[in-house]
């Protein structure tokens, strides 16, 4: 049996590959999460384990893969390894996670979802929704919206129609002709979508330790850029909520803080502010809410990770734009306007 120092090139520089059974006093610098510092062979390299890596909470080095995976039960989402119950509500009102992703839950025909509960309303629910905003349903007819638009009952007072790139699952961006899934990252990196590329979200040099900043860029937005799509779509598919009125659209400003007391993940807390960009009005107190439990949910991804963070507080200011294209109307219960 031998141990052997993987990854040379990136983490340590000049030292020996193979180690006998003595303890080593390793000189660190830089090792980015995701990695395996010391593997354990049996005989040649191609029946190895690692016995010290950096990796989340949930996951595992695995040698055959050059990766962190996720143990048995558990899934990979925003650089964390989550249970089922973890990734639904990761996933958000409306969504589930399945074996590849957060989708939106379907409902029977004739139904529609309730984007704040989760739940399926009846036809004569949905019409109630719609006599609570002052139109009117006949027989025959459901409330529904313009070609190219999608109706989303954002609760049981009101609805809207949203253009469909504002439909987009937390997990997912438009491409200009559908939502598409983003880059899954191997645990222990996240998505920059700035960048389209995976970074490390711990460079510590002995165990995982997050980089506070970086993780809350990477999950809410680059500072003075777009929010993540992942942090808007948690809120822009409810524009009524916002107060935005049918054929406008808005832009929000929001201020998003990430504290972790004692540098301790599981203990990290967020604080949003958001505000209108045209006037520099606070959004509504509905609005506000939407805001913050987002900002919630993405916060729980990192929260199952465990250890602890580099810094005590991370900061971000980002930009969201909600768009309620036209008024809900009465449409033949068998197709749209």
């Amino acid at each position: 049996m031998h141990r052997s120092l993987s990854n040379l090139s990136s983490c340590f520089a000049k030292l020996p590959v193979l180690l006998g059974f003595g303890v080593l006093a390793l000189g660190l610098s830089g090792c980015p999460s995701g990695m395996c510092l010391v593997k354990v062979c049996k005989g040649d390299s191609s029946n190895c384990r690692c016995s010290w890596d950096t990796c989340p909470s949930g996951s595992y080095f695995d040698t055959q893969r050059d990766a962190c995976v996720c143990e048995m039960g558990r899934v990979s989402l925003n650089s964390s390894c989550m249970t089922q119950a973890e990734a639904n509500a990761y996933c958000g009102a409306g969504a589930r996670y399945e074996g590849y992703g957060c989708v939106r839950i379907v409902c029977p025909p004739g139904q529609e979802l309730d984007l704040t509960t989760g739940a399926c309303l009846a036809k004569q629910q949905v019409d109630k929704v719609a006599e609570n905003m002052g139109v009117q349903v006949g027989e025959g007819q459901k409330l529904g919206c313009p070609p190219g638009l999608v109706l989303i009952v954002e609760n049981a007072q009101s609805a809207s129609c949203v253009p469909p790139e504002n439909t987009c699952s937390r997990d997912e961006t438009w491409n200009g002709q559908a939502c598409v899934k983003v880059l899954q990252c191997s645990p222990g990196w996240i998505l920059d979508t700035a960048s389209g590329q995976c970074v490390a979200v711990s460079t510590n040099e002995t165990d995982y330790t997050v980089d506070l900043q970086a993780w809350t860029s990477a999950s809410y937005g680059t500072p003075g850029g777009p929010g993540t799509p992942a942090f808007c779509s948690g809120f822009n598919k409810k524009p009524r909520t916002f107060g935005v009125g049918p054929g406008a659209t808005v832009h929000v400003l929001i201020d998003v803080q990430v504290q972790a007391p004692g540098r301790s993940v599981v203990q990290a807390q967020v604080a949003t502010s958001g505000r209108m960009q045209a006037g520099g009005a606070p959004v509504t107190q509905q609005g506000a809410a939407e805001i913050q439990r987002t900002a919630q949910e993405l916060l729980a991804s990192l929260r199952v990770q465990g250890g602890k963070t580099a810094s005590d507080a991370g900061q971000t200011s980002v930009r969201c734009t909600i768009v309620n294209a036209a008024q809900p109307a009465p449409v033949p219960e068998s197709g749209g306007l």
